[in-house]
């Protein structure tokens, strides 16, 4: 799926936020105006620096598909409290 705004999550050639939570990745890259959403604990790109790291089993790698685009208009990909509102908003919506 493309969408136009939304950063390829398979190149890591981007910096990123990335949540999981509500049975979820959130991923929030620079320069995004959307929020990806994968189902379950995804890590699809590469990662070279993790000082913890504690990840809901099971955790996926490599490229997942696409659960959903969360729109964004204004915030900072590396504001983990509004990745964070946002995440919780659309996990209410979904009920």
């Amino acid at each position: 799926m493309q969408i136009q705004g939304l950063t390829n999550p398979y190149t890591g050639a981007t910096a990123c936020s990335r949540l999981y939570a509500h049975g979820h990745t959130f991923r929030w890259a620079k320069g995004d105006r959307y929020i990806a959403v994968f189902r379950g604990t995804c890590v699809e790109q590469r990662r070279y620096f993790v000082v913890k790291d504690t990840l809901p089993r099971p955790v996926f790698e490599g490229p997942q598909p696409l659960a959903d685009a969360i729109a964004v208009h204004g915030g900072d990909w590396s504001d983990d409290d509004l990745l964070r509102h946002f995440a919780d908003a659309w996990a209410k919506r979904r009920g």
